[in-house]
């Protein structure tokens, strides 16, 4: 990762009495970062930058290349003074590796990552579910693209299964497995690992990081897709690495990632960015997570099938009139097409997100504001409602300096998120204050 990518800051100076092994771990933290972040660098340069003696400088980078992290690439170019060209030293990027597992309502994507989070080797495949065929909600494209019926642990191991077939493939040893991110469509408790629900999964306290953990061997971190993909967004994506960002994240359900001064927003329990089980009032809708009246029925993929069904039912004309399947991605193009049922009632879901993006600025002030998940390729027909929304609801002085943007990553941004999460948690610098 590059030095304005890092999750963190200086931390403050070592307490007195700091013992001889926390002061070598905070030399050994300083003099990679270095070389991680400035290499090519020889020894010297380090000592320079870090002020500390040239002999610790050799034992540490000794010891660092001893442990496969560091590599020596030759001499350099001879100083302006002469001398012996200094051998310059680099980071190597295959010396750890992380896996980032998007579990997503349909499909799961399982991405291996360097130390550098350059990805190399991914695997995709349906969704095992613990929900039976059919179940709505289970899969807004009623395609049947999951696996139903599969018990929460059983699917965790197979997930489990790809990553370990994933790093397999890539011929390097799993030993160097640092992290696993592992992302839920749903409510997780960060601090435990736990998955507390997750609807169109049909999971509920699932301890998905114990189960992960125990199959490959790996400390494992749990976020939701909102937070996954505003991480990606911000370092990869629309954010533009901003300090201040919340992702709105739309498609089967609706959730949402609040990166503040670059941290990830969790709360107490973990929870925060569950905007789409806000009751909306007057909506009397039945929510998969046992409520009524949820932001989330109404505003994402589902909500959209189901209101062109209604409409159509009610005999309103349509080119979708007659289809026995359907999902949002065929109502954008029957929009596109000059279908009117179509047009009015993205804008009107449109509508319904740009409510739960102004709760966003409004409680929040973000300098950013990114749509993103699997509704945001519809593109403008959603936006353009939504920005108007927003106009209407949001806080003039919260409105001021914000912008709004479509998701850059798309469908990648979840995954991104699980790898960078990984690779960010398997950093071990003293002088890092953990931002994620």
């Amino acid at each position: 990762m590059r030095p304005d990518e890092r999750v963190g800051e200086r931390s403050p100076e070592p307490r007195r009495g700091a013992d001889h092994n926390v002061m070598r771990e905070v030399n050994r933290s300083l003099v990679l970062a270095l070389v991680k972040e400035g290499g090519p660098v020889s020894r010297a340069s380090i000592a320079r930058s870090t002020t500390l003696a040239k002999p610790t400088v050799s034992a540490i980078v000794d010891e660092l290349i001893a442990d496969g992290l560091v590599r020596e690439l030759g001499p350099g170019s001879t100083a302006v003074s002469g001398g012996r060209p200094p051998i310059l030293l680099e980071f190597n990027a295959r010396s750890q590796l992380v896996v980032g597992a998007h579990i997503g309502a349909r499909r799961t994507t399982v991405a291996i990552g360097d130390a550098a989070g350059e990805e190399i080797a991914r695997r995709e495949f349906p969704t095992p579910t613990a929900l039976a065929a059919g179940v709505a909600g289970a899969d807004p494209a009623g395609a049947g693209t999951h696996i139903a019926g599969v018990a929460p642990a059983d699917a965790l191991r197979m997930v489990a299964a790809e990553a370990r077939a994933a790093i397999q493939g890539t011929a390097l040893p799993t030993a160097r497995l640092a992290a696993v991110g592992a992302v839920l469509p749903g409510l997780t408790d960060f601090h435990t690992g736990v998955c507390l629900l997750a609807p169109n999964l049909g999971w509920r306290d699932v301890p998905v990081r114990d189960i992960l953990a125990g199959e490959l061997g790996a400390p494992v971190y749990v976020h939701n897709a909102g937070q996954a993909a505003a991480v990606a967004e911000n370092l990869e994506g629309a954010g533009g690495r901003v300090g201040d960002l919340a992702l709105l994240y739309a498609g089967t359900g609706l959730s949402a990632g609040v990166l503040s001064d670059g941290r990830v927003f969790h709360g107490v329990g973990g929870t925060a960015g569950e905007i789409g089980h806000n009751a909306v009032p007057g909506n009397e809708e039945p929510c998969n997570c046992g409520k009524v009246g949820c932001l989330e029925t109404v505003a994402s993929g589902p909500a959209i099938v189901r209101a062109v069904r209604r409409a159509v039912a009610a005999g309103e004309p349509s080119s979708l009139a007659g289809l026995d399947t359907f999902d949002a991605r065929d109502v954008a193009t029957a929009a596109r097409a000059g279908d009117a049922l179509a047009a009015s009632v993205i804008a009107e879901i449109g509508a319904h997100l740009g409510l739960a993006a102004s709760w966003l600025i409004n409680a929040y002030n973000p300098a950013v504001v990114v749509v993103g998940g699997g509704l945001a390729p519809i593109g403008d027909l959603l936006l353009d409602p939504l920005r108007a929304s927003v106009a209407r609801h949001a806080l003039a002085p919260a409105l001021r300096g914000v912008e709004i943007r479509a998701s850059v990553l798309g469908p990648d941004a979840e995954v991104r998120g699980a790898v960078l999460l990984a690779l960010q948690h398997s950093e071990t610098y003293y002088r890092v204050v953990f931002r994620a």
